[in-house]
């Protein structure tokens, strides 16, 4: 119980700079996908729910991109 999970918010480089009306967009976009996610677990711990977010952001960060390939090449690289 002693353990804390540390968030921190680490954007794409120059992500809404230029049309911040794009950026905040993209940020309700992702939330909207979390929410959708998330529901799924009923509630979450207040100290889990860094973690439990982790997948939707993956998932939109890499939304144009093959997950299966993306995954696999990561696991060929680094197995477990």
């Amino acid at each position: 119980m002693g353990d804390r999970v540390q968030c921190s918010l680490i954007g794409r480089e120059g992500a809404g700079i230029r049309n911040s009306r794009a950026h905040v967009n993209g940020i309700e976009n992702f939330w909207g996908i979390a929410k959708t996610w998330l529901v799924k677990f009923r509630g979450i711990r207040k100290d889990t729910f860094c973690l439990h977010l982790k997948e939707p952001e993956f998932r939109f960060n890499h939304r144009q991109e093959n997950l299966y390939a993306l995954l696999l090449q990561k696991l060929i690289t680094n197995p477990l």
